[in-house]
This record gives structure tokens, C-alpha cells and sequence, in this order.
């Protein structure tokens, strides 16, 4: 059976944090994601993944070489409206003090969903990722990918 345009599957491929937003004595952060697809259009919430899945927070340093989380997480796999928008959000957990929230991801995807297919990282617009790169926030970036279905 051949792939339908209008059935996708996005896949979130890592996450890479530039700020712990911890004091410099700390490791690492412990931090938790929340991924929504929606209908761009209506508002209508498609899909809610919640990351981690099981365990209570994933445990991430700043430090390069230390500081990407793969994750190959399926958190969308179906029938999509003609927009969609993907938002990540992240917060480093505080035990003592108010949580601390990562800079939010949003994107809006339109048109035929067969034109969505493709790869979105730091760079994916053709070379270095820059300040006004969408997957290359301030304090975090996200890597993500299109799939036929």
C-alpha cells in the first residue's frame, strides 16, 4: 500500500540544552518536555506527549559532548488538517523554588502535508545555525523530522 499525503509521522529526534539553568556547582538540570500538535486553523490539539515518558525528568548537562539528549520519540503518527503547528516546551525542575521554562518552540506548517517531509534542526535552512534559525532557540535547541506514512 503505498504512503497517504495526508497520513505523517513526526519523530522528535534530540534535544541539545545550552543552559542548565542551574548554579555552575550543578551537574546537570533535570528537565521534562511537553510536545503538541495541533490544527494550526482551529486550535483542535491533535497529539500531547508528555517526555519523559516513564521516569520523572531526563538528567542533562550544558557541557558540550554531554549536552544532547536522543530521543527518537514517535510523538505524532497520523491524519493531518491542511496547517499544523508544533509546539515543544521544557522546564528545568526546581525542588525548592518555582520551576524554570525553556524558551518555547513553535512552528506552523501549511499546505499539502506531502510537503512537510523533510528534516528541521539547527541548520536545516541551508548552512549554520543562526540566531533567527526556528529550532535554534537561546537556551535549548530541537531536532525533529517529517515522515510519510
Amino acid at each position: 500500500m503505498a504512503p497517504s499525503a495526508d497520513r505523517i509521522r513526526v519523530r522528535l529526534n534530540w534535544i541539545q540544552i545550552l543552559d542548565k539553568l542551574e548554579p555552575a556547582f550543578e551537574e546537570h538540570g533535570e528537565f521534562r518536555f511537553t510536545v503538541r500538535l495541533s490544527d494550526a486553523s482551529s486550535g483542535k490539539v491533535l497529539q500531547e506527549t508528555k517526555l519523559p515518558r516513564e521516569a520523572e525528568y531526563y538528567a542533562i548537562s550544558d557541557r558540550p559532548g554531554w549536552n544532547r539528549l536522543p530521543l527518537d520519540e514517535v510523538v505524532f503518527e497520523g491524519e493531518t488538517p491542511d496547517s499544523l503547528k508544533i509546539e515543544l516546551t521544557g522546564e528545568e525542575l526546581d525542588f525548592l523554588s518555582p520551576n524554570e521554562q525553556l524558551d518555547p518552540y513553535q512552528r506552523v506548517f501549511t499546505g499539502p502535508p506531502a510537503s512537510w517531509v523533510g528534516w528541521y534542526g539547527p541548520g536545516d535552512e541551508g548552512g549554520q545555525a543562526t540566531a533567527d534559525d526556528p529550532e535554534n532557540l537561546r537556551n535549548w535547541r530541537v531536532c525533529y523530522s517529517i515522515e510519510r506514512v
